[in-house]
């Protein structure tokens, strides 16, 4: 079956003019130009942006990590309690919170699954917009990168 059409496709070029076969190898071309732009260019240029956005994340990040560690004034006091403080702010983050214990003005808070950066970002955020700072921390890293599952005491 694959002889008869290689043979007829051999008849066929043979029997074509010289413009026929310019067409035909141009557009050969074309298709080619085509599918490495679909399937190799396109995905590594998502793929860049993609990375683009996740360093301008941990840049934020160390910007918040190396920012000065406590002002000499407050930051201003919440007066929601620390669970709807807590669980509003970690939302805006897109933090997924497993677990709230509140224990008079310390709250302790159990992160799952939580980006790295947007967890530095958070607390940060914690501390100037609500007044909570975190006296406790512990991180796990998982094995996806740059997510951890998280552990702390936040208190005002």
């Amino acid at each position: 079956m694959m002889a008869a059409i290689r043979q007829g496709a051999g008849r066929w070029l043979k029997e074509s003019t010289a413009r026929e076969r310019w067409l035909l190898i141009l557009g050969g071309v074309a298709v080619l130009i085509w599918l490495a732009f679909t399937y190799a260019w396109q995905p590594l240029q998502e793929r860049r942006e993609a990375l683009g956005r996740q360093i301008a994340l941990y840049e934020r990040a160390i910007v918040a990590l190396q920012a000065a560690p406590v002002r000499a004034t407050a930051a201003p006091s919440d007066p929601r309690s620390l669970n709807a403080i807590v669980a509003d702010s970690a939302r805006e983050f897109g933090l997924s919170i497993r677990r709230l214990e509140p224990e008079g003005n310390r709250i302790r808070v159990t992160l799952e699954d939580a980006a790295f950066q947007s967890v530095i970002l958070w607390l940060k955020a914690m501390q100037e917009d609500s007044g909570l700072r975190a006296s406790e921390l512990d991180m796990t890293r998982r094995p996806a990168p740059a997510v951890v599952n998280a552990t702390l005491v936040l208190e005002r």
